[in-house]
């Protein structure tokens, strides 16, 4: 009897001692099944690339937004003023000057600032001139033409030839659209705005959609959009020790 109870006991030992197999076949279940797991692995550089695309977008507006920022306090030292106050001839007349696009100052006022354009195959900064008159093209017309396939543009003169003020309808109105990019445009104006209901004040970064764009001077009367186009890409710094000019006191314009 003590025989077989020892022979009892030396099964039940062995079979503690063997390795929990079953267990072991249960907990595999646990871990991803194989195409679970392939996608997991195709998934990790897609989502990276995506990530990485967003940083990308992220940098180049943030460096628009700065580039509007320096160009306005490089404009407002070169024409030594404080302010330009609805001057907007002079304010894009600066900046095309700060930009490097024109090597020296073009006076003119809001509504005869595309004609200095139109018929330039380049400006004095070595940027290639497309001039698209209202003649053929609407706002959204010209825009759409100068965009598109690409998500990114740079450098558009918008000449009216009347605005909405007193003075707007008189010498008509002209801003400078920094960039186009991702169908948000990046660009300020010589006087306060109001757009998606912010205020936006002089010389401010106005980042809006193409449609908020176009409704913001849905009651001007286009002249015509200029693109410049640099032949070498190289980056666009302020020019901050350039000369004033002494004719640009006398340009009026939106107010």
């Amino acid at each position: 009897m003590i025989r077989w109870k020892r022979a009892v006991a030396l099964l039940l030992l062995l079979l503690l001692l063997l390795p929990p197999c079953a267990a072991l076949a249960e907990g595999e279940k646990d871990d991803a099944p194989p195409a679970q797991a392939d996608a997991l692995l195709v998934g990790a550089p897609e989502q990276e690339a995506e990530n990485s695309s967003l940083r990308v977008n992220a940098a180049a507006e943030e460096s628009l937004r700065r580039q509007i920022e320096d160009t306005y306090a490089a404009a407002k030292k070169r024409a030594r003023r404080k302010s330009f106050k609805g001057y907007c001839g002079a304010y894009v007349a600066n900046q095309l000057v700060v930009l490097g696009i024109n090597a020296s100052y073009l006076s003119a006022n809001g509504n005869n600032t595309f004609e200095l354009y139109r018929d330039l195959e380049i400006t004095s900064g070595g940027y290639r001139v497309t001039a698209y008159g209202a003649r053929d093209y609407t706002l959204e017309e010209a825009l759409r033409a100068i965009m598109g396939r690409n998500t990114a543009v740079r450098n558009i003169l918008v000449g009216f030839q009347k605005g909405t003020s007193s003075a707007g309808k008189k010498y008509g109105h002209v801003l400078f659209i920094h960039g186009i990019r991702n169908g948000k445009v990046f660009y300020s104006d010589s006087c306060a705005r109001i757009v998606d209901d912010v205020k936006y004040r002089e010389g401010e970064p106005i980042v809006c959609s193409l449609e908020s764009f176009l409704d913001q001077y849905a009651g001007y009367k286009l002249d015509g959009v200029v693109h410049f186009r640099q032949e070498k890409k190289l980056p666009q710094l302020p020019i901050l020790e350039a000369a004033a000019s002494t004719s640009e006191e006398k340009l009026v314009s939106e107010g």
